[in-house]
């Protein structure tokens, strides 16, 4: 039996999805239980509670932000399942399908792949693609894996469950002034850096929000480290013998 979180709907549609999803699960003849978060019940304080149910398997039905939270909740004590509505392609790409009915096919099959997450320290956990984007311009400074320096100025940051860090920035150079007072014209200049390890220590001026889907997760600075192999995901082909 699978315990299912659902995201709290924030629309009619979502209600609805939900309602075909439990069509399709009685389809397949797939038990659980299924409950709803909601102010007076986090995502995270209902995983707890599956968890101590004794269920071995969680599914979070949403979007990224909350498939994060929930991951969050149960790595390294249960198997995650997804079942994506109003998720990105880092979802769907990830589990292998993009449908409520794929979703509970991948589900019933219960094929699992290992994948590597990172843990911002001490306790929060990147599944998916966390992003730092400032209003403007930003510095960062890097240690990677206590050994490598680095600083760069960024407009968007990116860490994924890999540990890669890829930072692209974009500013105007050979402006002209006009009587000497307003600055017109000038090209774009655009670059992108990468950098990879298994632990990374960042800082930013200003401090700034690590974001996942929008949300704040995190704050720099921050000490991010990489944990290979570190959660189960029912996946549509799997990885996992």
């Amino acid at each position: 039996m699978y315990y299912y979180i659902l995201e709290s709907p924030a629309s009619r549609a979502v209600r609805q999805s939900y309602q075909r999803l439990r069509d399709i699960l009685t389809s397949f003849g797939i038990a659980g239980e299924m409950v709803t978060s909601s102010p007076a019940r986090t995502p995270e304080e209902l995983a707890t509670m599956g968890l101590e149910k004794g269920y071995s398997t969680i599914v979070a039905v949403g979007g990224d932000h909350f498939a994060n939270q929930i991951a969050r909740s149960v790595i390294g004590q249960a198997v995650l399942g997804v079942v994506p509505i109003n998720a990105s392609r880092l979802v769907t790409d990830l589990i292998g399908v993009n449908s409520l009915r794929g979703a509970a096919e991948a589900l019933k099959q219960r094929r699992l792949s290992e994948v590597s997450t990172v843990v911002a320290e001490p306790d929060t956990v990147i599944f998916l693609e966390a992003v730092i984007q400032p209003a403007r311009l930003a510095k960062v400074n890097l240690i990677i894996d206590n050994k490598l320096r680095a600083y760069a100025y960024f407009n968007k940051l990116t860490v994924d469950r890999a540990l890669n860090l890829t930072l692209e920035s974009s500013h105007i150079v050979e402006q002209r002034r006009i009587l000497g007072l307003f600055p017109v014209g000038g090209n774009v200049v655009k670059s992108e850096s990468h950098f990879h390890g298994r632990s990374v220590r960042l800082s930013t001026d200003p401090e700034l929000n690590l974001t996942v889907a929008g949300t704040a997760i995190a704050r720099t600075p921050l000490q991010l480290k990489l944990i290979p192999s570190s959660l189960k995901v029912i996946t549509r082909r799997g990885t996992l013998v």
